[in-house]
């Protein structure tokens, strides 16, 4: 494996440089746990019926809600393909989104994405599958 690149490198350094992932799901950080959008849906669903989908940020550990340091937003996916998305205010508004969708093929994972105003996107996905 070849060394990282000073892009690399820097990027690691910096929060708002790309997306932050959870490195070690067995042993998180307390940034990583403040942070990490947790998703919570079902494992299985039938094609073309809805179900609902829940997005937290800060449930795994409390996020900070005020106006120096809060979640900003959190958007959800399936892959790539856009899906919901939910702006917040610092104090007003807490970082749980509840949405009910529908899938009607085969796309990937659910994909979620929040943005702290400290520490950047942060992204978590979960498997989900689409049946008869």
């Amino acid at each position: 494996m070849s060394s990282p690149t000073l892009t690399e490198v820097q990027c690691e350094e910096d929060l708002f440089c790309g997306v932050n992932v959870v490195k070690d799901a067995e042993n998180m950080t307390d940034l990583e746990k403040k942070h990490l959008p947790v998703i919570t849906a079902p494992e299985s669903v039938k094609k073309g019926e809805s179900f609902e989908v829940r997005v937290e940020v800060g449930k795994l550990l409390e996020h900070p809600n005020e106006p120096g340091h809060h979640i900003e937003f959190i958007e959800l996916y399936v892959d790539h393909t856009y899906l919901a998305r939910l702006d917040l205010t610092a104090q007003r508004t807490c970082p749980v989104m509840k949405v009910c969708v529908s899938l009607d093929h085969m796309h990937g994972k659910l994909r979620a994405f929040g943005r702290c105003n400290l520490h950047g996107i942060w992204e978590a996905d979960s498997e989900i599958e689409a049946t008869d």
